[in-house]
């Protein structure tokens, strides 16, 4: 039995409702057959509990100590594979160092699922702003990401609003393709990813849309399946910890 953590700090685990509930659902309906897979979260008190809304670097810099902490307790809890919930990463670093269990980072997985079936692709993500060139080489010196598109909504008014949302990201996603050039897209934000839109998605924009949600489940697995983590000659304990 694989057993796989969803990293939510503020989440009361085995008492979840709402969105949260909503979301352990999503993860357990795209786990294998002999996958434990749970939100996991540091919170008593289900009445407390909630999920965070994280729209800067200073919103994932002040969530970053907390993820440390849980992720240290779902490892002492005996899961296998650790996710972050959050498509920009926060932390992967001083979580690798930390534990020993994989630390799966689901805006990197998806990233590198896009570098292997493409040769350009683009990042829709939350947020307002013009969409942005990027130039971003992989040593073959293929153009790898090509543009990143705010869809002009928050965190929160894609979590509230999915046919809102939808419609953004197929306006983007078509703006990806025609004008940066773009194979495939991915998502910035988890949020957008829980929608579960990318089948659609994918037929209204020509191009596959790669899910993080989807990937970081399945990359969990197959580090707990192979054996492998993270070096820990790359990410090594803190002397505080030792």
């Amino acid at each position: 039995m694989r057993k796989i953590a969803f990293l939510v700090p503020t989440a009361a685990t085995g008492k979840l409702s709402g969105e949260l509930a909503r979301r352990e659902k999503v993860l357990r309906s795209i786990a294998s057959p002999g996958t434990q897979i749970d939100i996991f979260g540091l919170e008593m008190d289900p009445e407390k509990s909630y999920l965070d809304v994280i729209e800067s670097e200073y919103d994932a810099s002040m969530d970053v100590p907390r993820t440390l902490e849980c992720a240290i307790a779902a490892e002492k809890a005996g899961y296998q594979a650790l996710i972050i919930s959050c498509g920009g990463d926060p932390g992967v670093v001083p979580l690798r160092e930390v534990v020993t269990v994989p630390i799966i980072p689901p805006g990197m997985a998806a990233k590198h699922v896009c570098s292997m079936l493409g040769r350009r692709f683009s990042i829709l993500t939350t947020g307002s702003g013009p969409s942005r060139r990027t130039e971003i080489y992989e040593r073959d010196g293929l153009l790898k990401l090509v543009s990143i598109h705010p869809i002009g909504l928050s965190v929160l008014e894609v979590r509230r609003e999915k046919e809102k949302a939808l419609e953004a990201m197929i306006r983007e996603g078509k703006r990806a393709v025609k004008e940066f050039g773009a194979e495939l897209v991915t998502y910035g934000c988890m949020s957008m990813g829980f929608l579960m839109v990318d089948e659609e998605l994918t037929g209204e924009i020509g191009v596959p849309a790669v899910n993080p949600v989807k990937v970081s489940v399945k990359m969990a697995e197959m580090f707990i399946d192979l054996g492998i983590t993270h070096s820990k000659l790359a990410y090594p304990f803190p002397k505080s910890l030792r």
